[in-house]
């Protein structure tokens, strides 16, 4: 009887491992029995052809989420795969209008022109983006000790078309390479002139002189900011020759004639009235490579501030919208293609100006020098 028992009891466990070993062997591949091999996996497999069929596979649809969150969240192309999906195609506009567009750190001011947009102005965001930043822009500076700083003569000229007084000085210049020596007379602050219109402002009036005020609060203009204007208006030219080659249009070339103050490399020291008083011309490019000094005043600026030493006393008027403690742009006589033209740059990163073209929409300061007594204007 024990040994009866002990037979049945070692059969069993025959059977027993028999069974586990035959759940456990792979099918071969085409075996059709394959199915049924895995039973707790196979509804899952027709659950999920089922949905394929009907286009709407809820795994299949997990996967390629979980698969392209992983692309962008460590794969070099997800930058791609964001840039590309944040690129807006502007509408077609209309001629005049303008609109405030915000994209890479940067709000762009810009105006359709031949149904397309175009960029006036730009503004960095973090300086436009928080009301205490917005409050510095507009609030008005200490000018008190603009001219600190030179201890040579200022002298004072009255605009006799506004009564508007300028401080000037005979600057003494010196070229980049410090071998040649010059003076001319040059006025310490940004010219003044003209009637101020709000940013924005789509329709000129070529009869009259337009500038634009900084935050469009005309204490800028009135504190020796002075007046920031496009090309064509500082050149005393008319509005299309802002998006224009001069020499290309009958408007243009009626008042630039055969002396214009852009072609060929006469532009280096070309001696150009623009909206200047009578006897006085914008600051030409060799006149600015002669101020290569202490030319930075000793307010506002941010950065690098000046001691003035020199006397030009350059603020960093911004551009309208922001950076009055960062930069200015002074424009050139100086086209470089058919809608932009040059400038020389003061920043706050450097000391050294140098030139540099803008759209001739844009709005910028401009400097006068005297006609006279001034050895750059006769050669």
């Amino acid at each position: 009887m024990k040994f009866l028992i002990a037979s049945l009891f070692l059969l069993a466990l025959l059977a027993a491992c028999g069974d586990e070993s035959s759940s456990s062997v792979s099918p071969e591949p085409g075996d059709d029995s394959s199915s049924s091999v895995i039973p707790a996996s196979s509804g899952d497999l027709q659950s999920s052809s089922s949905q394929k069929s009907s286009g709407k596979d809820k795994s299949s649809s997990s996967i390629e989420e979980k698969s392209s969150s992983s692309v962008s969240d460590k794969n070099s192309s997800s930058s791609v795969v964001e840039s590309s999906s944040s690129i807006e195609i502007d509408p077609i506009c209309v001629d005049g209008d303008t609109s405030i567009k915000d994209g890479y750190g940067q709000r762009r001011y810009r105006t359709c022109r031949n149904g397309r947009w175009e960029t006036d102005s730009s503004a960095r965001l973090d300086s436009l983006d928080s009301l205490a930043a917005i409050e510095k822009n507009k609030e008005h500076p200490n000018m008190d000790s603009l001219f600190a700083g030179y201890n040579g003569k200022y002298f004072e000229f009255e605009d006799p078309r506004d009564g508007r007084k300028y401080k000037y000085l005979k600057f003494e210049g010196r070229s980049e390479d410090f071998d040649a020596f010059t003076t001319f007379y040059v006025m310490a602050e940004n010219l003044n002139y003209g009637k101020m219109i709000p940013s924005g402002t789509t329709k000129f009036d070529d009869s009259v002189t337009e500038k634009l005020c900084y935050v469009d609060d005309e204490w800028f203009c009135d504190n020796h900011f002075g007046g920031l204007y496009t090309w064509a208006e500082a050149m005393n030219l008319p509005k299309v020759c802002d998006s224009v080659a001069v020499d290309s249009n009958d408007a243009c070339k009626a008042i630039t004639k055969e002396r214009s103050p852009i072609s060929g490399e006469g532009y280096l020291n070309a001696i150009w009235q623009g909206i200047c008083p009578d006897g006085w011309h914008i600051m030409n490019q060799r006149e600015w490579r002669y101020a290569n000094g202490d030319i930075r005043s000793k307010i506002l600026w941010e950065e690098n501030a000046g001691r003035n030493s020199d006397g030009l006393a350059i603020i960093p008027s911004g551009n309208g919208y922001s950076g009055i403690h960062e930069f200015t742009y002074m424009w050139l006589p100086a086209e470089s293609e058919e809608k932009f033209a040059y400038s020389m740059s003061i920043l706050s990163v450097a000391y050294e100006t140098h030139s540099v073209d803008w759209n001739k929409d844009s709005f910028k300061s401009i400097r006068c020098v005297m006609d006279e007594d001034n050895p750059l204007a006769k050669n």
